[in-house]
């Protein structure tokens, strides 16, 4: 596929921030082959990136432009500070419409990936700052846990659909199906046990009081510590208001790689500035033992990335539980300190 941004378009574009671009390309992510347009200039470098519209939801490209903007403005000027500079226009909006797409600018951050402890406890206290931060300037209510354990419902559901049919019909992946079909059955029907419970139940309603904002997709390479030791929160293209456990529990997921040491250490550093009850926590231990990996890899059998997520949860399968194990074991050891702070404020 031919890149579609020209040294023309680019300049064109960047002017409009105020910025002159010397030299440019563009650069790949896990799922776009032209993601991010990295911009030199005499200033510095940039990082040029068309956003691209969310198609589980109804509105247009430049609606969700539009909302993402604002959420962002309202971190910025709240003080959040792990996420890059946005650059403005000369109208002063953090976006501007080139040919029907919208783009932005944020100065690039030269780094490494999370690779100590001390990186996954700046990571838990970076999320936790996000949703705390977030949580007193929003004057709306959004979608929760609620809304997104329905939609893993149906997805589990679907699931189980497509394990019978496969298993029955002799189909593509019957053999992955009949070894850990069932062992992912057995994690949701606890998760949705556990997640049905009184006290999961009266949190999940208390939440919605509470809105707050999350990143909606913290990811390894979305996490960058720069050359000078700051941590850096990258790609806000799915901010949204949500839920913070959802949040946590896939960055938990997404970032650790199943490490004993990773996982507590993120933990740790998202209790220092903001610490979860009993019930906070049995609650991101249940999101967290869902197979959502699953789910998605047997959605459409027949392509090869399916395979190849499905060849990556069985390598990692034992390593998942034992995780899950971890987290277990973490539920049910809240200090005492926390247990009292909860119950002064409840």
């Amino acid at each position: 596929m031919a890149n579609p941004y020209t040294k023309h378009r680019i300049r064109k574009i960047t002017r409009r921030f105020g910025i002159r671009a010397l030299r440019s390309g563009t650069v790949a992510s896990f799922y776009r082959e032209n993601a991010i347009i990295q911009v030199q200039t005499k200033m510095g470098t940039y990082a040029l990136k068309p956003f691209f519209r969310n198609a589980l939801l109804r509105t247009s490209t430049v609606h969700q432009m539009k909302t993402t903007a604002a959420y962002l403005e309202l971190l910025m000027n709240s003080g959040f500070t792990y996420m890059p500079k946005w650059l403005t226009t000369r109208s002063g909006k953090l976006w501007t419409l080139h040919r029907e797409r919208p783009f932005y600018m944020t100065e690039w951050i030269k780094g490494r990936n999370l690779e100590k402890n001390e990186d996954f406890e700046e990571l838990g206290r970076a999320l936790a700052t996000l949703h705390t931060t977030s949580s007193g300037i929003l004057d709306t209510k959004g979608p929760s846990t609620h809304n997104q354990i329905r939609i893993w419902k149906i997805q589990d559901r679907l699931f189980r659909r497509r394990m019978n049919k496969a298993i029955q019909n002799h189909e593509r992946n019957r053999k992955w199906y009949k070894i850990y079909g069932k062992y992912c059955k057995r994690l949701t029907d606890r998760a949705w046990a556990n997640l049905n419970s009184p006290e999961v139940v009266d949190l999940l309603k208390k939440e919605a009081n509470r809105p707050a904002l999350i990143h909606n997709d913290i990811t390894s390479p979305n996490v960058i510590i720069s050359e000078n030791g700051q941590l850096f929160i990258i790609d806000w293209d799915r901010v949204k208001v949500g839920s913070i456990y959802v949040d946590l529990a896939k960055a938990l997921m997404n970032t650790t790689q199943f490490n004993p040491d990773f996982i507590l250490a993120l933990l740790k550093g998202y209790e220092e500035r903001r610490p979860l009850d009993q019930t906070e926590r049995k609650l991101i231990s249940s999101l967290y033992g869902l197979p959502r990996e699953a789910w998605h890899a047997t959605q459409f059998p027949h392509e090869s990335r399916s395979r190849e997520m499905l060849d990556i949860l069985k390598k990692t399968w034992d390593p998942r539980l034992k995780a899950m194990d971890l987290i277990d074991e973490w539920t049910k050891s809240i200090p005492k300190e926390i247990e009292v702070v909860n119950e002064i404020t409840d």
